[in-house]
């Protein structure tokens, strides 16, 4: 299946007239659940202020738009909103572009698990797959992999395919506060799964290099996880 949007967006509180996250006045306060989200923003806007959000999509709306909420924007995954039908209350796209956002490894993407030998169900989901979105998910996992991250590491991914057989992958790891961060560009041909983990092993090298294991190893230090750092929604 063919993967969704998988950039994270921007929404503002219904009634607020348009405003992209950069141009939001200092000390407005953005709604995340996510460190990964939370660091990014401490590192490219940190004129504003984030503030802790759960719940599902539509929770988190309504605690958005709410008269005596404390919120100005919340910040969420694309395709939730699309598969929701509420596309509508996206006010900005977020990618390495615009807002300077990477979004989460896997995001937008569907996966079916099955037993490793069921051969009878691995043919059958094979006519459904969307080799592209496959590929790509499985550079973008290997890197978390390598990284021995977990859903609360700051990590930000961005793959597109520039041109047929050749991805292109951007990784970032910021430290919570956002003083600290390595980012990493790379591309390369490939077709094959093993050269799609092989490519994603490779970009996690090139940022453990550039000094990712000192950001990850502070935060393992302090024990940053929590039951609501997987919330990726």
């Amino acid at each position: 299946m063919a993967r969704a949007d998988s950039r994270d967006v921007l929404v503002l509180k219904a009634g607020r007239p348009h405003c992209e996250m950069a141009h939001l006045p200092a000390g407005s306060v953005v709604g995340t659940s996510s460190i990964r989200r939370t660091a990014q923003i401490a590192l490219k806007h940190p004129h504003l202020r984030v503030q802790d959000v759960r719940g599902n999509v539509p929770t988190r709306l309504r605690k958005l738009d709410a008269d005596d909420g404390p919120f100005d924007a919340i910040i969420v995954a694309a395709a939730g909103l699309i598969r929701l039908n509420l596309a509508h209350r996206i006010t900005q796209y977020l990618d390495s572009t615009s807002g300077g956002m990477l979004y989460a490894v896997g995001q937008g993407a569907i996966g079916v698990e099955i037993r490793a030998d069921d051969e009878q169900m691995s043919h059958i989901l094979s006519k459904i797959e969307d080799k592209p979105a496959s590929l790509a998910c499985i550079a973008e996992r290997s890197l978390l992999r390598t990284l021995e991250g977990g859903c609360s590491a700051p990590l930000g991914v961005e793959t597109r395919w520039i041109q047929p057989g050749v991805l292109q992958m951007k990784a970032i790891v910021v430290s919570v506060d956002g003083s600290q961060s390595v980012e990493s560009e790379m591309q390369v041909g490939l077709k094959t799964e093993t050269e799609a983990d092989q490519f994603g092993q490779t970009v996690a090298a090139e940022v453990l290099r550039k000094g990712a294991d000192r950001i990850l190893a502070a935060i393992q230090a302090k024990k940053m996880t929590r039951p609501g750092d997987l919330e990726e929604t």
